[in-house]
């Protein structure tokens, strides 16, 4: 059985990626951990939050969780089993620690956390955690809703089309039968008039899928994807992040930060061959302890 994590710190922004991820779930027969992590420690700071507070913030969290799990049960008619876990600890070890054992079909965070106590948001974290983690990260905007994934696009450079995880696209496209758009941004006018020798391996690859190319020509990527996402309204952004390939990480920042559409990330420690449980074999029972 499949498994998505969806992080909250119970901002409406994070509540709606975990309603976003809930939809998501139901879609494809998936079970759903609703996961809150309690800082010690607040963001840009070594104090240790005193004993009170912690306690304070624990049960509010406790409180705020269940209510959640409340709603997105009631959401999913019961149809896909939900869980709820929250740690006391740091946000990127405990994420961490959760992927490595559940090892997650995808993470669903929102692209924005903003909440009255700052000092415990995980939204400190969103760029690190879509950027670094070894498990597919669906960045959802406020914006977002699920109506089943009906037009993907992928971001890719063809340079470096074999470094792509394709095993883990076609599994992910298979779920939806989308339609899909090859998108490629860059400043070389002449690459057009290439554009049939650089689509072989991604048609070989995604045979079966109804592709269509965008090769557009802008010295900004950014702004290349913006308007290539404005222009054709894709239900899902794909974006492939490598630490020396693809898309330096001021490409992604802004993407993580202020998406206008959902956007699914794989980081240079994606490898798809750490996902096969998540398409092939049932996950282990989920810990509910506080």
């Amino acid at each position: 059985m499949k498994t998505i994590i969806a992080a909250t710190n119970f901002s409406e922004v994070s509540n709606h990626a975990v309603a976003f991820a809930a939809d998501v779930a139901k879609t494809i027969k998936a079970r759903l951990i609703i996961f809150n992590v309690i800082g010690l420690v607040p963001a840009m700071s070594d104090a240790r939050l005193p004993l009170e507070a912690c306690d304070a913030t624990i049960e509010e969290s406790d409180k705020l969780l269940k209510e959640l799990f409340s709603k997105i049960k009631a959401r999913v008619n019961n149809e896909i089993e939900v869980k709820i876990l929250y740690k006391v600890g740091s946000v990127i070890s405990e994420l961490n620690a959760l992927c490595q054992r559940e090892k997650p079909f995808a993470i669903f965070i929102a692209a924005q956390f903003v909440t009255a106590f700052e000092r415990f948001i995980l939204g400190t974290y969103a760029v690190s955690i879509a950027k670094y983690s070894a498990f597919p990260v669906v960045v959802v905007p406020l914006s977002a809703t699920m109506t089943g994934f009906k037009k993907m696009a992928i971001a890719i450079d063809f340079k470096l089309d074999s470094s792509v995880e394709w095993r883990f696209l076609r599994n992910w496209l298979k779920l939806f039968h989308p339609q899909v758009d090859i998108v490629y941004v860059t400043s070389d006018t002449t690459a057009p008039a290439n554009k049939a020798a650089m689509t072989i391996n991604v048609n070989a690859q995604l045979k079966g899928f109804g592709l269509r190319y965008y090769f557009l020509t802008n010295d900004n990527v950014v702004d290349g994807i913006k308007e290539y996402i404005v222009e054709n309204k894709p239900d899902l952004l794909i974006m492939l992040v490598n630490k020396h390939r693809f898309f330096h990480k001021s490409v992604t920042k802004p993407f993580i930060e202020a998406p206008s559409v959902p956007v699914l990330f794989l980081s240079s420690k994606f490898k798809s061959n750490v996902m096969s449980s998540a398409f092939e074999r049932p996950g282990p029972a989920t810990d509910t302890s506080k």
